[in-house]
């Protein structure tokens, strides 16, 4: 019983190098300009009739840029981010109310934009929707 103890014990060094060996052969990598989120909301009052739909074009068509919704509304048929070619290949946002709503109801974008000849974002914003949906 005694040798088992000491067998083991004896591979403890061996375990303990194998495993500084791995673990210091990964590196770090420059991951670019670190871009902290946006933490302010720009927000625009919306007015329209729950027969309506509100477009929002964004400007924004890069391939390393794009446009997400981060708080979806919450009485909407449609509320999308499009772009394709019926949108020039430009982020459109599309807020469409629910049949028949009236009543408040909020969305939010962020919108990522790159420096030219970068493929980081390097300009973080956020832009609010409020909406004001009446017959």
């Amino acid at each position: 019983m005694p040798k088992l103890v000491i067998s083991r014990l004896s591979r403890t060094p061996f375990m303990v190098i194998f495993l500084a060996i791995v673990f210091s052969s990964f590196t770090c990598t420059d991951l670019g300009e670190v871009v902290a989120p946006a933490t302010t909301v720009q927000v625009i009052p919306v007015a329209l009739r729950n027969t309506e739909t509100y477009q929002f074009l964004t400007n924004v068509g890069g391939d390393e840029e794009g446009v997400l919704i981060t708080k979806q509304a919450a009485h909407y048929s449609v509320s999308e981010i499009r772009r394709d070619a019926s949108t020039s290949f430009l982020c459109v946002y599309i807020y469409e109310p629910q049949a028949g709503y009236t009543g408040s109801d909020y969305a939010e974008l962020e919108i990522r934009i790159n420096k030219a000849g970068t493929s980081e974002s390097t300009q973080v914003s956020r832009l609010g929707f409020s909406f004001t949906v009446t017959n």
